[in-house]
């Protein structure tokens, strides 16, 4: 193991976990209430580790559901870590399959769009990943299983702890922005998430937002990619 990559990785994930331990407190007092013990959140945690997917299984298991379909529920909300995993493999060329589907399992939103903020750092470089991933993950075990321990000895909606994912969001996204048509695209997709939203049920605004952004984003990439070899 290359010690000094780790070791940056680690480092790098900071604003990670500064996120993920009130967020998976919250997970935590959550599950404690649906009857889940500090050992099975935590296991949860380790083992599923996907907090959109873990929050949705908790509150289908307060709403009594059975265990099937919350099984698919969660499996389907994850099938994005499939297109996350395959833009990171492009990085990750002499490396074995055992070593990609290690940095795979341990992806999340938020690692990954940390590592994409400086693909120079990652490329070929797995230990710096891992690290990064490890550190993360550690961090959101810690943070569950202290919800599920001490979390009713808090008002956790009163510190603001609801609004920490959402903030740990703006801070990634704000590292993304490089270029001027990377803050255009951003403001478009603030501005039709927005609209979405108002127009129409449920979390399609989410969806139709990501492909819209994307699209725009690939447009003119491709815009300011062309003009580069045009010019002598």
């Amino acid at each position: 193991m290359d010690d000094r990559q780790f070791k940056n990785g680690a480092k790098a994930a900071l604003p990670i976990v500064l996120g993920y331990l009130p967020v998976g407190m919250a997970f935590g007092v959550l599950a404690r209430q649906a009857g889940l013990t500090p050992i099975e959140i935590g296991l949860m945690s380790l083992l599923v580790y996907a907090g959109a997917s873990q929050f949705l299984a908790i509150e289908m298991i307060l709403k009594g559901m059975a265990w099937f379909p919350t099984v698919i529920a969660t499996f389907f909300i994850n099938l994005r870590h499939l297109l996350m995993s395959s833009t990171l493999s492009l990085y990750f060329y002499r490396n074995r399959l055992r070593t990609l589907g290690l940095l795979s399992a341990q992806l999340t939103d938020e690692s990954f769009a940390m590592a994409m903020s400086n693909v120079a750092k990652i490329e070929n470089q797995p230990y710096y990943l891992f690290g990064l991933q490890l550190t993360a993950h550690v961090a959101w075990i810690t943070g569950s299983v202290a919800g599920g321990l001490f979390g009713g000895l808090i008002d956790h909606r009163s510190y603001g702890i609801p609004f920490a994912l959402p903030a740990l969001f703006i801070c990634l996204l704000i590292l993304q922005v490089k270029k001027i048509h990377h803050f255009y695209i951003m403001v478009v997709a603030g501005v039709f998430s927005i609209f979405f939203k108002w127009v129409l049920p449920g979390n399609w605004y989410i969806v139709l937002t990501a492909l819209l952004a994307s699209g725009i984003g690939i447009y003119l990439n491709s815009k300011v990619q062309s003009s580069k070899m045009k010019s002598p």
